[in-house]
């Protein structure tokens, strides 16, 4: 540590060595915590690069001495610099794959889902069986989707499309018969993995969290080559939009091992263009995911693909009743939700990690849940257990009383910002949980403040309703707690509201905190790598509501230019 702080400072002091990449006339915003508070780090002019590091930040001046022979140099022309942005929580193999076809994520209306069915069928001659993505819940009561619906327009055909959220499946009728799924099918967890069922017991169509998991193994299997040519045709969005690293949060292309062949394969072919923080999912309490994530470390992990965490669900979500809360449902009397892990197998999980030397990533949505991985941990830390930083993933209905443990018990707090709207799921969660714990949502500003690390991550194609994988979407909602660009909407809990400069930090050194790469990643500092956007606008001058609409002009990752427009 003490080495690396006086080459730091032997760098950004010194006399200016060579270098491969001069970025001048930039006005970079380094995000390195020594700038003002609207900033978030010093605003110099100047960059230098070296064999993927930075060598120096500071004046024209300072950046044109790196210039020798050889050196590429870049006139920014005013533009601004940043970090490069890094997705907590996504999914971006399954992400990939899912953006071909059929769009029903946009689909918000009736009308709008009635045409994207008709389009499905249309795209989809013969008789084989149809697989689609992102019905949205708003369009449905609380039991979801039903067989018969999907039978008015595909008749006799196999159908699956999965929600918006990624929690539930709506089949038709033939596709329940395929899989044998009748009212004697028992459910796998009662109240948490369910189908839901009529009075008199036949399953209606709809599959909650992973009931249908066998079934859709079964019914339909995308190949590694399925997706791979999706993955490679959505990565110049990516870096596009500003990317240069994601920590994908459940992988599978379609398993975990055929998902770490093709990125590692791509690493060693030199067309993987972005850090790729990866993970382990937990299988249940038979499997061990913290040996297998050992296992992936020692055989992947080089400088772009990384295995970091091990992925855990402790709840569902509130559109299927799986979230687990503090206070009843709604609409449900006398039931708050199940939890998807007992105490003691998080208790296993979360020790087993510490002593292993890895973090968890633990999906908590639910207010129950959110506080069953805080005792788990403070339990941990009693324990003497104090070496990782886990982090709990989305924590939307988080308890103002357990808000101040994240920072007490370094539990980075993860949030898929772009969701803190008043979008049309607002109101039909809130049917579910209440509307004042809906307002109350993603409390960032309350978690910031009180010395939490706040991270960002958009859980694409996962959403409540926006499902997005660009980070200045994430920004502008961070700021105007409305959906992009809808000044007209009243904005969710504006109390909330960050300044831009908190919602950059929480998607460059918080992520970055999360994935414990700060001393290389996150900021623009003499000795970290050299990861950085240029975009077409000032973000932190700009009206607000035209952030989202932004682009990256410049990608470079470890030094490298992975992306420039044209």
């Amino acid at each position: 540590m003490m080495k690396r702080m006086m080459l730091a400072a032997a760098l950004a002091a010194g006399p200016a060595a060579a270098a491969d990449l001069v970025i001048i006339n930039a006005r970079i915003h380094t995000m390195d915590g020594r700038g003002s508070a609207a900033d978030g780090g010093r605003v110099v002019q100047g960059l230098c690069s070296e064999n993927g590091r930075i060598t120096a930040v500071g004046s024209n001046a300072r950046a044109r001495a790196c210039i020798r022979p050889g050196t590429r140099v870049i006139d920014a022309g005013g533009r601004l610099l940043l970090p490069g942005l890094i997705d907590s929580h996504m999914h971006a193999l399954s992400g990939s794959l899912a953006e071909t076809g059929i769009d029903f994520a946009a689909a918000d209306t009736r009308e709008k889902l009635a045409a994207a069915l008709l389009a499905l069928k249309a795209a989809s001659p013969g008789s084989g069986p149809i697989q689609a993505r992102g019905w949205q819940n708003h369009l449905f009561g609380p039991k979801g989707p039903t067989a018969g619906e999907l039978d008015a327009v595909f008749g006799n055909r196999i159908v699956l499309i999965e929600s918006v959220d990624g929690h539930s499946s709506w089949y038709s009728t033939a596709a329940l018969k395929a899989g044998g799924i009748s009212a004697a099918t028992s459910d796998p967890v009662p109240g948490s993995s369910f189908w839901e069922r009529d009075a008199a017991g036949n399953p209606t169509g709809t599959a909650r969290e992973g009931a249908d998991a066998e079934m859709a193994r079964r019914l339909f299997a995308p190949t590694t080559a399925a997706y791979a040519a999706a993955f490679r045709r959505w990565l110049p969005r990516a870096l596009e939009s500003g990317l240069t690293g994601l920590f994908d949060a459940g992988m599978g292309a379609p398993d975990e091992a055929s998902a770490y062949q093709l990125l590692a394969g791509m690493e060693a072919a030199g067309t993987l263009p972005l850090r790729y923080f990866s993970s382990t999912f937990n299988r249940g309490e038979a499997d061990d995911p913290v040996a297998r994530l050992l296992q992936l470390k020692a055989r992947y992990g080089g400088r772009l693909l990384r295995p970091t965490a091990v992925k855990l669900f402790a709840d569902g979500v509130p559109e299927g009743h799986t979230a687990y809360l503090l206070g009843n449902y709604k609409d449900k009397d006398g039931f708050r939700g199940v939890p998807m892990m007992s105490d003691a197998h998080l208790d296993a999980r979360i020790t087993a990690a510490e002593k292993a030397g890895v973090p968890v990533h633990v999906h908590a949505i639910g207010g129950a849940a959110v506080r069953q991985v805080l005792d788990a941990v403070a339990r941990a830390r009693f324990a003497g257990l104090n070496g990782q930083r886990h982090a709990i993933a989305h924590m939307d209905l988080v308890d103002p009383a357990d808000v101040p443990r994240f920072a007490r018990l370094n539990v980075v707090a993860q949030t898929s910002i772009q969701w803190a709207t008043r979008d049309p799921s607002y109101d039909n969660i809130g049917r579910f949980v209440g509307a004042d714990l809906m307002e109350a949502a993603y409390p960032v500003k309350t978690l910031i403040a009180s010395g939490a690390v706040q991270s960002f991550g958009t859980d694409w194609p996962a959403a409540a309703y926006l499902s997005t994988w660009k980070p200045l979407t994430q920004i502008e909602v961070a700021v105007t707690r409305r959906l992009p660009g809808r000044r007209d909407l009243p904005a969710r809990n504006p109390a909330q509201a960050l300044s831009v400069a908190q919602a950059v930090r929480a998607l460059t050194f918080g992520s970055a905190w999360q994935l414990g790469v700060e001393r290389e990643l996150g900021s623009l500092e003499p000795g970290k790598r050299a990861d950085l956007i240029m975009l077409d606008r000032d973000i932190f001058r700009v009206d607000p509501f035209t952030i989202a609409a932004g682009r990256s002009l410049l990608t470079v990752v470890d030094g490298r230019v992975v992306w420039q427009a044209p």
